[in-house]
């Protein structure tokens, strides 16, 4: 589906999108034992990070048919950007049990399906049809959004 050096490239973009937020400014929010940001610290930066992919994704209702190609690169560059966030989680639930690792994999598998038969669908879509198109490929990267931060929060 992604050729090996997009999802090498969106492997380290999606670690930094990720792992900078925890750590974003953990020395001046150490307290006097020397830790890091709290939990309750991180899931608020987790939620800022999703409150800006919801904003990207409120953005990405604004392309037009005439700018279908750039839709799809969109699309594209978020679901590589899926892929590598898909492998991180994967690999944290991998110590905390084989189902654990199975649901994501099911729950990923299903959205990665739905996701591919809306961006087939978004490639062959008319003027007519591009409005339910891009709605139908939005909803399928929200899933696969979705799919991989309930298994981080159930972690």
């Amino acid at each position: 589906m992604l050729s090996k050096k997009t999802l090498m490239i969106g492997t380290v973009l999606m670690s930094m999108g990720v792992a900078v937020p925890a750590y974003a400014g953990s020395a001046n929010a150490t307290d006097a034992s020397g830790t890091i940001k709290t939990d309750d610290a991180m899931k608020s930066d987790a939620n800022k990070l999703g409150d800006k992919i919801a904003a990207q994704y409120e953005e990405a209702k604004d392309f037009t048919f005439e700018q279908k190609e750039d839709f799809l690169a969109w699309v594209d560059e978020k679901s590589d950007q899926l892929g590598d966030q898909y492998d991180d989680v994967s690999a944290r639930v991998k110590d905390d049990s084989e189902d654990a690792v199975d649901e994501l994999a099911e729950a990923w598998d299903s959205a990665t399906d739905e996701l591919s038969d809306a961006m087939a669908s978004a490639k062959y879509a008319s003027a007519d049809t591009w409005e339910d198109v891009k709605r139908d490929t939005l909803n399928a990267l929200e899933n696969a959004q979705k799919a991989i931060s309930d298994s981080q929060s159930a972690e």
